[in-house]
């Protein structure tokens, strides 16, 4: 590829935006967290951003605004105090802050985790459901950066993450259980892109994943997983 290319230039000159804070106009917060960053590059991507910078005129201005940018040019988002597990579910009103790293680091450089990604060793198909792989790993990371595309209204971010999911699936199953969490606790029932992508994974390996007990145990207390995975059974569509 030629070093003339104006896709990886701009990609360089994005990077180089976020690294530097020049120009920055809007500063996303998440507990300790402080980034400055651009209103053209977020709220472009995201709609979540793009409403809490809207300006509301008139008798429309309220002490909420949105999100308190108009008045302060800061958006906070809450730092969730459950941050290693989601046993218990997905936080919809708070975020743990390495998903919102990974969120901003996608809108500067349209990928996360290159590196992370990049070291993943094949494993072979019984090695991939071992209890002691599965509560923590790259999955989990995929799994928040698809949930956190659909809440935030970032389109590609939603798409990249899946296919990452999808890609890292077939190598390794390192945090898949709660990754299988995530995707049934984070999204709405009508949302099955990566759940499907988990389904499908799990019907083609069903001796392993129900003698597996981490991953029995998931499924039995998923219902909406359990019953995906019937239908897969009698070939029905999800």
């Amino acid at each position: 590829m030629s070093s003339q290319d104006p896709i990886p230039q701009l990609l360089k000159a994005m990077a180089a935006l976020q690294e530097s804070a020049e120009h920055s106009d809007l500063t996303i917060t998440c507990g300790s967290d402080v980034y400055k960053v651009h209103k053209a590059t977020v709220c472009s991507q995201s709609e979540f951003f793009r409403l809490a910078c809207r300006k509301r005129r008139g008798s429309e201005a309220d002490s909420k605004g949105d999100f308190k940018k108009a008045q302060t040019g800061t958006v906070d988002i809450p730092r969730s105090n459950n941050v290693d597990s989601v046993d218990d579910g997905w936080d919809v009103d708070a975020e743990d802050p390495k998903s919102v790293k990974l969120l901003i680091h996608y809108l500067y450089h349209m990928d996360y985790l290159e590196a992370e990604t990049a070291k993943i060793i094949m494993q072979p198909t019984a090695e991939l459901f071992k209890d002691n792989d599965l509560k923590d790993g790259i999955l989990i990371d995929h799994a928040k950066m698809y949930a956190m595309g659909d809440k935030y209204g970032i389109p590609g971010l939603r798409s990249l993450a899946r296919t990452k999911f999808n890609e890292a699936l077939q190598y390794t199953g390192a945090g898949l259980v709660k990754a299988m969490r995530i995707a049934y606790t984070s999204t709405v029932d009508s949302d099955k892109d990566l759940r499907l992508v988990i389904v499908d994974k799990l019907h083609g390996n069903m001796s392993f994943c129900l003698n597996t007990p981490e991953v029995d145990r998931a499924i039995k207390e998923l219902s909406e997983l359990a019953h995906a995975l019937l239908r897969k059974m009698y070939g029905l569509s999800n």
